[in-house]
């Protein structure tokens, strides 16, 4: 059992994924502060677990300073990010404490690597996409990247089996349908719509059909390696991949307010998380290609962690890292801070 001194902070506690960050970190001998802005929700995790829990919302800039001052570490677990990274971020440089979240988010990476000086100048740590969004895809990208380190272009894929998905992760997922794809070009980062391009990756025992997402790994990728060009896909079913257009069609819908809104309220209060089976059953796989100016390529695919499990072990070892002052000042990438072997820990099967 882990002994620290240090006070660690889980923001947005009463979130799927927040509790399951908070029983990993409890099952390595760290009782954190719970906190959020719901009083009646915050309390009921607190006593759940047994944790001390404080209760702020972000809109109040001396409320969260206060409950921030004695917090050596933060994990915010409060997404959409686009509405809590930059306040939160903005909170922790000025009390010196520093901040990890699970966003898969283009803003909110651009928003923590915006304030990489600031970090330094303030002495704390700022790690974005410490979950499933981004460590798996992350380091696969810079692992590839260390063995072809004059690729220009990555590609990297994730796909499920089974599985399920969270109120959170949902939310998020409507944010970004309704908005723009986003793809890497000669390093700059440029609107491409969702599902633009679209890819078939057919091996022994992987498949991939996959259409291209805004996901994180397209704005990190590029600061971990380096990598002009990036495009990331996520596997779906082959039938909505023959049939996308029609997909897309339908996507399009959420475009319109009345409808997001009534999408956002039937997620609120209808979907919760895959429990444990589901997510003990699930497999998911991540898949990577770089490719060289001479037409050269190396390929690798791994079966990871369940991402909700991933994202539990992946927050926990990254506080558990940061508490012991691992890290210098700065904004990092999980594999910038810990290396491309950090994947190693959550890899179940090399499968290519």
């Amino acid at each position: 059992m882990a002994s620290f001194t240090n006070r660690l902070m889980v923001y947005g506690a009463n979130g799927y994924s927040a509790q399951l960050i908070i029983e990993e970190l409890i099952a390595r001998g760290i009782k954190p502060v719970l906190a959020g802005r719901n009083l009646e929700s915050i309390r009921s995790v607190a006593e759940k677990y047994l944790c001390d829990y404080r209760v702020f919302d972000l809109n109040y800039d001396n409320e969260s300073k206060n409950s921030l001052q004695d917090i050596h570490t933060i994990i915010n677990c409060a997404g959409p990010f686009k509405y809590t990274a930059k306040d939160m971020i903005d909170y922790c440089l000025t009390t010196k404490t520093n901040y990890i979240d699970i966003t898969g988010e283009i803003p909110a990476f651009a928003y923590a690597f915006g304030c990489n000086n600031r970090a330094k100048e303030s002495e704390i740590v700022i790690l974005p996409g410490a979950g499933f969004d981004v460590i798996p895809t992350d380091c696969l990208a810079k692992r590839l990247s260390e063995q072809m380190p004059d690729a220009l272009n990555l590609k990297l894929g994730f796909a499920n089996r089974k599985g399920g998905i969270s109120r959170g992760t949902t939310l998020t997922s409507l944010e970004f349908i309704s908005g723009k794809g986003k793809v890497r070009r000669n390093g700059k980062v440029i609107d491409s719509p969702l599902g633009e391009f679209n890819i078939k990756v057919l091996r022994k025992k992987f498949s991939l059909y996959g259409i291209s997402i805004p996901w994180g790994d397209v704005f990190t990728a590029y600061i971990s390696t380096g990598i002009p060009n990036i495009e990331v896909y996520m596997g779906v079913h082959k039938f909505l991949f023959v049939f996308k257009r029609i997909l897309f069609l339908l996507l399009h819908l959420f475009n319109i307010p009345v409808i997001k809104k009534l999408s956002t309220n039937y997620v609120s209060k209808n979907f919760t998380g895959p429990d444990k089976e589901m997510r003990d059953s699930t497999e998911t796989y991540i898949w990577g290609k770089v490719e060289n100016e001479k037409g050269e390529s190396i390929e690798q695919i791994y079966r990871v962690m369940e991402g909700y499990n991933l994202t539990a072990k992946g927050a926990a070892e990254s506080a558990l890292r940061i508490m012991r002052n691992e890290l210098k000042p700065g904004t990092y990438t999980p594999s910038l801070a810990f290396g491309s072997d950090f994947l190693n820990i959550f890899t179940t099967e090399r499968v290519l």
